[in-house]
């Protein structure tokens, strides 16, 4: 034995041992592993544990297993591990950024958010603070940057025309077969087949109507999401002066005859400038925020042992 060193009962000298444990809390601050975990993914420095990919991964795989079994639960259980581990690492990545640019989220700025929106039942308070985080670090590098000028919204409108249309506008009227249940409903939809059966390009509405003794409502001019679903959705297919079959709803059965359309027109930019913009906001900051990531992965060291 060298003089002066002592070997511990594993056989590592005690000052080597020490000096390895000193080593490993100085690159992997606050980390503590248990036995059975091991690092994955090392970021500058700080790890990413097993156990931080299994906690961040579990609700997923519940939805994995309930749909895939076999090989393919485990081939997409480990593409979704991939996925997640890599979202973590530019989490971790994006965190280190704004502590070096001392940005933090207090308690109270916290509390204020949380006045204005509840958190969602499936989200922590610390984990609600972390996206507070997150946003402002988006905010001070990348959205403060991003620029939308008048002439970009006026070049976006005029170039794509068909965006910025009114929605077609239909003048109905119909007549409405009333039955909530039972014998009332299927009479009410046995009388309107017989009707459409009897129809003819020839017959309007109104002989249909007076012949079988039912009554014309005027609906007026109306959008399709101005009708229920059904309804709308026979409007759109219908020529004018034609009468749809009959459509069931929770009413009854209508027979609906449109008697004009009128047709999208344009709008006005002054009336659209304001949703352009933010289309135009959104698509250049999304740009700005990948460029900004890859950016700062590439200045980072990422180690990477998940295989």
């Amino acid at each position: 034995m060298i003089k002066g060193v002592r070997v511990s009962a594993g056989g590592w000298p005690s000052t080597m041992l020490t000096v390895w444990m000193v080593a490993s809390l100085f690159f992997f601050p606050g980390v503590g592993l248990s036995l059975t975990d091991r690092i994955i993914a090392v970021v500058n420095k700080e790890v990413i544990t097993w156990s931080d990919l299994e906690k961040e991964i579990q609700d997923e795989y519940k939805r994995l297993k309930a749909k895939y079994q076999g090989e393919e639960l485990d081939r997409r259980y480990h593409q979704k591990q991939r996925e997640v581990l890599n979202n973590l690492i530019d989490d971790r990545l994006q965190i280190q950024e704004a502590q070096a640019k001392g940005l933090s989220v207090t308690q109270d700025e916290i509390d204020a958010a949380l006045r204005r929106t509840p958190l969602p039942p499936t989200q922590t308070e610390e984990a609600f603070g972390h996206q507070m985080l997150l946003k402002k670090l988006f905010d001070f590098e990348v959205r403060r940057n991003v620029v939308i000028e008048e002439e970009e919204i006026r070049r976006y409108y005029e170039a794509n025309p068909t965006l910025f249309l009114t929605p077609p506008r239909y003048r109905l009227k119909q007549i409405l077969l009333a039955g909530q249940e039972g014998f009332e409903r299927e009479r009410a939809k046995n009388k309107a087949e017989t009707m459409y059966a009897a129809w003819t390009p020839n017959t309007t509405l109104e002989d249909l109507a007076t012949r079988y003794f039912e009554q014309i409502r005027e609906l007026g001019w109306v959008q399709e999401n101005e009708l229920l679903d059904h309804l709308g959705q026979a409007v759109k297919e219908l020529k004018p002066g034609h009468i749809s079959a009959p459509i069931e709803t929770i009413l009854g059965f209508h027979l609906v005859m449109v008697e004009e359309i009128q047709q999208p027109q344009p709008l006005p930019l002054e009336t659209v400038e304001r949703d352009i913009r933010g289309t135009l906001l959104k698509q250049r900051s999304e740009e700005a925020y990948r460029n900004w990531l890859a950016d700062i992965k590439q200045k980072a060291f990422i180690d990477v042992r998940f295989k």
